[in-house]
């Protein structure tokens, strides 16, 4: 993986989300900490923000990530048992985004 945080934290959904609450949650957080609208906004945020979702949104994108994903964390998992080394902190958890539909049909994402 290119990046310190895999793009199923960046964008605070579960790896088994439904690709509307992708979608859902992507636009929450892209309000958020888009430049435009918060004036001081931070653009590297922004950056990770449109790289996780240009991922996570295309099917095939998607299968090939979760893959390299799970071939990762395969290695990752197999190279800690045979270290003698203490195991480092995680990162901090994202925000989680609360998803829900109103009585249309809609979804509404809630951070």
């Amino acid at each position: 993986m290119s990046s310190c945080q895999d793009h199923y934290t960046v964008l605070g959904v579960a790896p088994t989300a439904d690709p509307d609450v992708i979608r859902a949650a992507y636009r929450v957080l892209a309000q958020r900490h888009h430049p435009d609208r918060n004036g001081a906004g931070d653009g590297a945020t922004m950056v990770r923000l449109n790289q996780a979702y240009a991922v996570l949104s295309n099917p095939q994108h998607r299968d090939d990530y979760d893959r390299a994903l799970q071939d990762a964390q395969a290695r990752s998992q197999r190279d800690s048992r045979h270290a003698d080394q203490a195991q480092t902190p995680t990162a901090p958890r994202a925000p989680v985004i609360l998803t829900t539909y109103d009585h249309r049909g809609r979804l509404h994402a809630y951070a």
